[in-house]
């Protein structure tokens, strides 16, 4: 009998066994090799080093593994990979992805859902300015000339090496397998039985390193991890209950921004704070938005949720029957103790919109960074040397927040073309402050920020066609 504690999972490895996946993955399972769809019925994952692994065999391995609910991994996609990936699960992940893990919901209740984790490659980000304040009661700036603090984003859980990342491969997997069983949401965006819909599921990690400048001396030497990702679940609904089918998006997401390790903590210098967050989605077809949530608010609290009427057909005393189902989600309550929420979505341009920003004692919107010399003394106490302030709990916690947009894609938009492109987006920012005992000269504040992005492409069409007795 099997033991139930192998915690190492059976791989079926298609690619070269000279390669750098290969070898990576000697420590992570079990590993078999094959040119072909043998022995992946064994198999828990299937491997394919897009790089050593003829386009060919791309299609094969892709459907089987997927229809037997495997856990697929493309590493190194290349444009056959993504286009067979696209013709199978009626989805792309666009821009360069150092690999991409891919998973089928077998489920009953759920006909067409998949979700996908995209590494991204490794980027280098210079976005980082400081500034300083002196002395006297109005705090004018004594060196107003902004200078670089290096910054880098990397992979989840890698290490350079040779120019690329050496990722943790058990981890990620793990963290996949996680994801995958769910998608965003809960049962109220379940629709009744004959109901024409799907979900697809897009997870995105960085891991990004700060460094201090050489000349803000109180953290010399030293650096921060922090960690942002974020998981983005599209429901796509039919509208079927009408002649002309139109279909109705409800995108959910989770971000969760983590500064990971402070990069000092005393008196004399605290940071890097995290003290602002901003999250945005839009598509590329101009289609304005129906729905949003959260909503603006100075509260310590916010919940995401959504009600939302779709005109179906579904089955009632075993006939197919149009009528209004309303999709309903929440609420979802996070705490935002000490911050502030903007919700700046344009229902017009179809973009959803969220910043997150520290409100309390410092806020960030109303005092921002660049105009330090004019507010730079609430940020001590005790006099002109005085210690540098501590900000709320969330400034160095893990921060998780959830947002939610709906759009209508009209029958005539989607019959010229079923592909639309959303684009989510994340901006994360940091800050540090320091007195002059821990500078040696004056009170300064160094913030840095990241933008990162990522787009999946959805085919509405394909999503939505399963098997059903209201089509």
């Amino acid at each position: 009998m099997e033991s139930t504690t192998r915690s190492k999972p059976r791989i079926l490895f298609a690619g070269a066994t000279t390669g750098q996946d290969f070898n990576s993955l000697k420590d992570v399972g079990e590993l078999s090799v094959s040119n072909g769809k043998d022995g992946l019925e064994a198999a828990e994952v299937c491997w394919i080093d897009c790089l050593t692994t003829k386009p060919g065999q791309y299609e094969p391995l892709l459907r089987t593994a997927l229809d037997e609910g495997k856990t697929l991994v493309l590493s190194h996609p290349d444009a056959h990979a993504h286009q067979h990936l696209s013709k199978l699960a009626g989805c792309r992940v666009d821009g360069e992805s150092g690999a991409l893990m891919v998973s089928r919901d077998l489920g009953a209740s759920t006909p067409s859902s998949y979700v996908v984790t995209a590494l991204a490659m490794p980027i280098d980000d210079p976005a980082a300015q400081q500034h300083s304040g002196s002395g006297g009661e109005a705090g004018e700036a004594t060196n107003g000339k902004p200078s670089p603090v290096p910054l880098q984003a990397r992979t989840p859980s890698s290490t350079p090496q040779d120019n690329g990342a050496r990722h943790d491969w058990a981890a990620l997997l793990e963290s996949h397998g996680r994801r995958a069983g769910r998608a965003l949401g809960g049962p109220g965006l379940i629709p009744p039985a004959g109901v024409m819909y799907g979900i697809r599921t897009l997870n995105q990690s960085y891991t990004r390193h700060l460094t201090n400048s050489d000349d803000w001396s109180a953290a010399s030497g030293k650096s921060q991890t922090a960690e942002f990702d974020f998981v983005s679940s599209f429901y796509v609904y039919r509208e079927n209950g009408k002649p002309s089918a139109d279909y109705v998006v409800i995108r959910i997401q989770e971000a969760t921004f983590n500064p990971s390790t402070f990069m000092v903590n005393v008196d004399n210098a605290k940071g890097f704070w995290q003290y602002h967050f901003e999250t945005r989605c839009t598509n590329n077809r101009n289609v304005p938005l129906l729905s949003t949530s959260p909503g603006t608010t100075n509260g310590p609290g916010v919940g995401a949720q959504i009600s939302l009427p779709v005109l179906v057909k579904s089955v009632q005393d075993g006939s197919c029957v149009p009528n209004h189902w309303s999709a309903t989600h929440g609420p979802v309550g996070r705490s935002i103790e000490g911050w502030a929420l903007l919700n700046q979505s344009s229902n017009g341009s179809g973009t959803g919109r969220w910043v997150y920003h520290h409100r309390d004692f410092w806020n960030s919107q109303n005092d921002p960074p660049d105009e330090f010399g004019r507010w730079w003394a609430m940020m001590y106490e005790g006099g002109y040397g005085g210690r540098v302030k501590t900000l709320t709990s969330l400034a160095r916690a893990a921060f998780t927040v959830e947002n939610i947009c709906a759009w209508r894609f009209s029958a005539s938009t989607i019959s010229s073309n079923p592909n639309v492109t959303f684009t989510e987006s994340l901006n994360y920012r940091h800050v540090a402050f320091a007195n002059p005992k821990g500078t040696g000269r004056n009170h300064r504040i160094v913030w840095a920020w990241a933008d990162r992005s990522a787009s999946t492409t959805i085919n509405l069409v394909t999503v939505t066609d399963i098997a059903s007795p209201c089509r």
